[in-house]
């Protein structure tokens, strides 16, 4: 299977599971349900329109959006042009969104026009002044005018001209920019290439075991690295099947789960919380939900033990962060005993070294003692986008520093 990386990009993750599986449904929003097939044609109209309106490989273009096909199909239209997608929160707001998009060069943003009562038409035209490089506004829903086009009109259009897409180097291309979260500083853009993200997302697999069979369901924003990897691409990667919802709504999920059948879900502590205290979750049969992930935040202790006997989930935690995205970098294998679960983060995945590290020295402290995590391998980005001081703190003769404190 790691062979195939070396020569897959991600944009050939969406067309290799339409080759193999056309006629499966891939996704399913709403009422909607579309197979690999529809998915991978939208993808392409779209992607025939924006070659129209001059995008090319290693341009930047910025997602904001929530959960939908809408941005499923942004994304492998973007991917498939060899085009760099800059992933920016849809609950990010003006200040946020300006820096992000100034600072990647960022030459179109992919918008729906309003969300939870926040109008981003409105607030991306309002930055566009303090934006040299912003030519173009994608909107869903949206009407074309100047400077700003339909996304709607962009997928007819493109049903009816073919494009010839670039070659993708996937070891050295980039795919995206992930923004860490800017809570030493400003947000940083690490760098993603090709081979790091589809290896990366294929590495959450190891910790549930997931296979063609499974159906999962979104409740993690796509536009965060965990989110990317392991609901955006992992399940096309494996030809698996994705529930999506806009946004975490615990009984909304249940009904989900219920309704299709919901083998896995990959989330944050707080998602397991939360449906663990709701005073209706034995109204719903969860029973087809075998296994799921967590992280993003410390598990409060004993929730992976609680979660498997009231919920009879499979449940474990890893380490990961947007400079190894939208992978990860410790995890436990499946199956492994609760006991570790509970107390262990895992193991380095494949081909990839961990150590614990003195932060003064760098040098491995002896087992038993804290220190600093780092790591090493395919998985850690290429650096900083437009920052070197910022890489070479962070990378350093080959290890990637995160400041994490853990014990072997």
């Amino acid at each position: 299977m790691k062979e195939m990386f070396n020569r897959l990009s991600v944009g050939g993750v969406l067309e290799r599971a339409a080759e193999l599986v056309p006629d499966k449904i891939g996704v399913i929003e709403e009422a909607q349900s579309l197979t690999y097939r529809e998915l991978n044609d939208m993808a392409n109209s779209f992607a025939s329109s924006l070659s129209g309106l001059g995008f090319r490989k290693g341009d930047r273009v910025a997602i904001y959006m929530k959960n939908s096909v809408e941005l499923m199909v942004s994304f492998y239209a973007l991917q498939k042009l060899g085009v760099i997608v800059t992933w920016v929160n849809p609950l990010y707001r003006k200040a946020e969104a300006q820096f992000i998009l100034k600072n990647s060069g960022s030459k179109g943003v992919i918008i729906f026009e309003e969300w939870e009562g926040y109008n981003y038409l409105n607030a991306v035209m309002a930055l566009k002044p303090s934006l040299p490089d912003l030519e173009a506004v994608i909107c869903v829903g949206k009407e074309k005018s100047n400077f700003v086009y339909s996304l709607n009109e962009l997928l007819e259009h493109g049903h009816r001209t073919d494009v010839t897409f670039p070659a993708i180097d996937p070891k050295e291309d980039l795919a995206m920019l992930i923004y860490t979260s800017g809570t030493t500083g400003k947000p940083k853009g690490a760098m993603i290439t090709h081979y790091g993200a589809c290896r990366g997302a294929f590495q959450y697999s190891k910790g549930v075991l997931a296979t063609s069979e499974d159906v999962f369901i979104a409740v993690l924003p796509m536009s965060h690295s965990y989110g990317c990897g392991a609901i955006l691409i992992q399940p096309l990667l494996l030809k698996s099947r994705l529930v999506l919802m806009e946004k975490f709504e615990v009984e909304k999920a249940f009904q989900l789960i219920e309704k299709e059948k919901v083998t896995l879900q990959l989330a944050a502590p707080v998602h397991y919380i939360l449906e663990l205290n709701h005073p209706r979750r034995k109204k719903y049969d969860l029973s087809s939900l075998r296994a799921g992930l967590i992280a993003g935040q410390i598990a409060p202790e004993g929730l992976i033990t609680q979660v498997e006997k009231e919920m009879g989930v499979y449940l474990t935690s890893f380490w990961g962060a947007s400079e190894v995205g939208p992978g990860l970098g410790i995890i436990c294998p499946y199956p492994s005993p609760l006991e570790i679960r509970e107390n262990y983060i895992g193991k380095p995945i494949e081909d990839t070294r961990a150590k614990v590290a003195d932060p003064a020295t760098h040098e491995e402290v002896p087992d038993g003692e804290i220190g600093e995590l780092a790591v090493s391998g395919w998985h850690v980005m290429k650096g900083y986008w437009n920052n070197p001081e910022e890489t070479s703190k962070q990378i350093i003769d080959g290890w990637l520093y995160m400041g994490d404190l853990v014990s072997r």
